[in-house]
């Protein structure tokens, strides 16, 4: 579960990279033509090349070919400059900056120094030789320092929350097999949730095609939004998997949250299908310590009423309700979800 090592940017300057985005689409294809284009010797071409594919903007279908990819495509339509928020998207969905994300996100308050960052590096990486890491650590950071993503202050550096917020709607996952949500450094922690994973595949695999068919339906995807924007609002980064429609650290407190369109006929199997996912989550990203969030559609008809009293007493599950646009809930839900601003 370590990352590759050739997963891990070596290419020290950003903006060189878009430099390298940039040739490819005036017909730079190999390495040696991205080198010349970009002012670099071949074996920074061969980096840079590396770089621009890691965050998704161009691809090599082909030996020593590159072309651009839809992302890169679109990031060039918007303008290839370091202040385009999808140079951020790309950058933070590339495996070494999600896993760098929560870790930086855990330490928040105090921030984390250069060593601490280089032996996160060192240890969530499969990284051949110890002095490659400083290394390592020299691209990953000058980018994120580039991007605003994270500050220095003195010797240590600090995430900034609202830039990530700003720049990317909902922070996504792509690997269902990454934790969303770690909470140690400790590689074990993805060898676990990956064992779990791999373990129940098959239910993972219906939990994906399900979650694809929902997120499909516009009102599905507005109930996310919502939520997404109050997590925003609060201070925390919101973000979700192929199977997870969100989840977010608030107060170092774990958040799970399964949205659910209801209607009168169906409000009983939806809340019953919503019970088993946000269990089978909590256990499938390692989370026992969770706060579980079922978010409604609309309020659940009188028939089926009982159930949120079910739900938040016997079952610890918290149930929360849009209203035009307005998030409701209980007593208990707007104690326990502060943070919210629930009505």
């Amino acid at each position: 579960m370590g990352i590759p090592s050739d997963e891990i940017p070596q290419a020290d300057v950003i903006t060189d990279v878009i430099r390298t985005v940039i040739s490819v689409s005036q017909g730079a294809e190999s390495f040696q033509d991205i080198a010349s284009a970009i002012n670099k010797v071949e074996r920074q071409g061969r980096y840079y090349r590396k770089a621009a594919e890691i965050i998704g903007l161009i691809q090599t279908p082909t030996r020593n070919h590159s072309v651009l990819t839809s992302l890169g495509d679109e990031f060039m339509r918007t303008g290839p400059t370091l202040t385009n928020p999808l140079l951020i998207q790309g950058v933070l969905q590339a495996r070494i900056f999600q896993r760098l994300l929560p870790f930086l996100e855990l330490h928040s308050d105090a921030g984390v120094s250069r060593s601490e960052i280089e032996d996160f590096i060192h240890t969530v990486a499969d990284i051949s030789t110890v002095t490659m890491i400083p290394r390592r650590f020299s691209s990953v950071v000058s980018w994120l320092e580039d991007l605003h993503v994270i500050e220095r202050r003195g010797e240590r550096f600090f995430l900034s929350i609202p830039v990530v917020n700003n720049s990317v709607g909902i922070v996504s996952f792509e690997d269902v097999d990454e934790p969303l949500l770690p909470r140690t450094t400790d590689l074990q922690e993805y060898r676990t949730l990956e064992l779990r994973n791999s373990s129940a595949r098959e239910a993972v695999i219906t939990y994906q095609n399900a979650a694809a068919l929902e997120r499909a339906d516009n009102a599905h995807r507005r109930l996310v939004n919502l939520v997404a924007s109050r997590i925003k609002i609060s201070g925390s980064i919101p973000r979700f998997n192929q199977i997870i429609d969100l989840a977010a650290r608030h107060n170092n407190e774990d958040f799970i949250f399964e949205m659910k369109s209801i209607t009168d006929g169906n409000s009983k199997s939806q809340v019953r299908r919503a019970l088993s996912q946000l269990y089978e989550y909590k256990y499938l990203q390692n989370l026992p310590n969770s706060n579980l969030v079922l978010v409604l559609e609309r309020p659940l008809p009188s028939a089926t009423h009982w159930m949120i009293d079910y739900l938040e007493q016997e079952r610890n599950i918290n149930v929360i309700w849009d209203g035009d646009d307005r998030l409701y809930g209980t007593d208990r839900s707007r104690n326990s979800l502060r943070f919210l601003g629930l009505e």
